[in-house]
């Protein structure tokens, strides 16, 4: 692994280790200030997790777009819908992180709100099964899809099951969200180094 991804990995351990610190030290209710949705309070750094978190799942359409620009939409298209498929994904996951939106489709179906991530992880499931050709991508890019899966599956499990007032829940189902984009948007830009 290289230095600047070594000290990606360790400035994102110590970042999920202090926010776990700060519940742990304060309460749950303190750190929702820092990975609680996007709303209108102006205290420091409100928000900051989702908005990284936004960030890279739209960067990871970016990279995706970036791709899609890359392929001969005639020759290579079953290439080409897999990129337009990925765009379309993370640029939608990133709307619904920023703006909540199955958070209120789950409450207009009262329904646990996890499960229609998990559909949509499962949706994605199919698009690589189906179009993203995994064979023939790099080590490296299959190494971090399948961390991001294990991360999403982690964070779907936390955020369905876990008791709501549970020490560190809020840190942890947001952490392992965090971790699932960054390995989301360095698995798309593998593919792009492969590209």
């Amino acid at each position: 692994m290289s230095i600047p991804r070594i000290f990606l990995f360790l400035l994102l351990a110590v970042y999920s280790f202090t926010l776990m610190v700060i519940e742990w030290q304060t309460s749950q209710d303190f750190v929702r200030q820092f990975v609680t949705d996007i709303g209108e309070d102006k205290i420091l750094f409100y928000g900051i997790n989702t908005t990284l978190s936004v960030f890279l799942l739209w960067a990871t359409a970016l990279l995706f777009g970036i791709c899609l620009l890359c392929v001969n939409k005639i020759k290579e298209r079953k290439d080409y819908l897999f990129y337009l498929s990925q765009v379309i994904m993370f640029a939608y996951l990133g709307f619904d992180d920023r703006f909540l939106i199955h958070e209120q489709i789950g409450a207009l179906l009262g329904r646990n709100d996890a499960y229609l991530i998990l559909g949509l992880g499962l949706i994605e499931i199919g698009l690589l099964v189906w179009l993203g050709n995994l064979r023939q991508k790099t080590k490296a890019a299959r190494v971090f899809l399948y961390s991001a899966a294990v991360f999403f599956a982690i964070m779907v499990v936390i955020d369905a099951k876990f008791p709501s007032q549970m020490l560190l829940r809020l840190s942890l189902e947001d952490i392992t969200k965090l971790w699932a984009d960054i390995c989301l948007a360095l698995f798309a830009y593998e593919i792009l180094k492969q590209r």
